[in-house]
């Protein structure tokens, strides 16, 4: 499984400029993880290898809160949570959540600030209607969809300094190349989808 994630970002890298030219209605720009068809069938590839379920509306969501199989946003002075984010959708896997605990603290210990967080579980019926607004937007189903359907991902915010962008980028890259994570560097926001093996990063 390393062995993916380590060919996956050394295509990120080298495609990364060409990508960041592609970006619609946007000025060219380098990412160290853009976006790509390639994330995306990772992105799946690695929640299907965990038997993650696909949340299908708000009522199996909240069944799965109910059942602890998703747990609330942590909100602390390392954690700042969007005000656009709705109160029923601030819930992740407990390994999404445990991983972003561990970002936001060395993040705080840097900075004093908190991580923004702009995005958490996302049922398929919301996403749909995402998609109907954006057409860029993940699809609902099929081997790109998006994992936010799962509660392994987060969006965390990219209003920071250039300063604060490359810390958290360059804290982003060595959990990806150890298989902790896999990151989409967006326009907005970090996308981060954790993966099983963040239980490692715990043990350390």
């Amino acid at each position: 499984m390393k062995r993916v994630f380590v060919t996956f970002l050394l295509l990120m890298f080298l495609s990364g400029f060409a990508e960041g030219k592609r970006h619609r209605n946007s000025k060219p720009y380098f990412a160290a993880l853009p976006p790509s068809h390639a994330s995306l069938l990772l992105q799946n590839q690695m929640v299907n290898r965990m038997g993650l379920v696909r949340i299908g509306d708000e009522q199996e969501l909240k069944r799965m809160v109910e059942r602890r199989e998703l747990i609330a946003l942590p909100e602390s002075d390392a954690v700042k949570i969007a005000s656009s984010l709705p109160r029923n959708r601030r819930y992740v896997l407990p390994i999404t959540r445990d991983f972003l605990l561990t970002l936001a603290q060395q993040y705080y210990a840097e900075f004093h600030l908190p991580l923004q967080v702009d995005s958490a579980v996302r049922p398929k019926d919301v996403q749909r209607k995402l998609r109907r607004r954006n057409a860029s937007a993940a699809p609902v189903d099929g081997e790109t969809a998006s994992v936010h359907e799962t509660g392994a991902a987060i969006d965390l915010s990219r209003k920071m300094t250039k300063a604060q962008t490359q810390w958290l980028e360059q804290r982003l890259l060595p959990y990806a190349y150890l298989g902790y994570v896999i990151v989409e560097d967006e326009r907005h926001c970090f996308h981060v989808v954790v993966t099983d093996n963040a239980v490692l990063l715990e043990k350390n």
